[in-house]
């Protein structure tokens, strides 16, 4: 079972590497621009689902389904800051067998944004709140990062993006009840700047 998850584990990690090395060839031999893509004063909302893979061997299964929502507001060119909400559910072995849901709230949710190669936009991203556990388990702190690629399908007007894009992000959850049920998500979706 554990071997099953460092693959899948693995495997998402392979794919975001991949994706980020095909970035400057699907850009069009663009350069990067080293300049903010935040966009100050303006709002992003975005929809994502994807693979959820926990990261540790703790009685919970390796594999299943993750649903986010964020909204973001550019505080400069380099920074966003807003909020998400995250929704896995993976299965349990043992005594207390069946499905575990954590929904994730993240009031605090930073972004920063450093450039672009053309329309691929990557960004890192970190994150603070708790998780809310079902199945008798304890609630715990809840600290997220990862980094992303926002592909704007539109020209990017004055170094900025406008309308919607498409999203990737890999991102790792701490969450420790009773033993390590922290999780690697692998997210797919659409972001819009308002």
């Amino acid at each position: 079972m554990r071997r099953n998850r460092e693959q899948y584990v693995f495997g998402g990690a392979m794919v975001l590497a991949l994706a980020m090395s095909l970035v400057p060839a699907f850009s069009q031999a663009a350069e990067w621009v080293h300049e903010g893509m935040a966009e100050e004063g303006k709002v992003t909302m975005g929809f994502r689902v994807g693979p959820s893979f926990t990261t540790q061997s703790a009685g919970v299964s390796t594999a299943g389904p993750a649903l986010n929502f964020q909204g973001m507001y550019g505080l400069n060119k380099w920074f966003r800051l807003g909020m998400m909400l995250e929704w896995e559910n993976h299965g349990i072995d043992g005594p207390r067998s069946g499905s575990l849901n954590t929904i994730t709230l993240l009031p605090v949710n930073l972004e920063y944004r450093p450039g672009h190669f053309g329309n691929f936009i990557p960004y890192f991203t970190t994150g603070l709140g708790v998780n809310i556990n079902t199945k008798d388990v304890k609630d715990t702190f809840a600290w997220r990062i990862g980094g992303g690629i926002d592909y704007a399908l539109t020209n990017l007007v004055q170094s900025a993006p406008k309308g919607l894009m498409l999203n990737m992000e890999a991102a790792w959850k701490r969450n420790h009840p009773d033993s390590d049920g922290s999780t690697m998500g692998l997210l797919f979706g659409v972001r819009h700047t308002f």
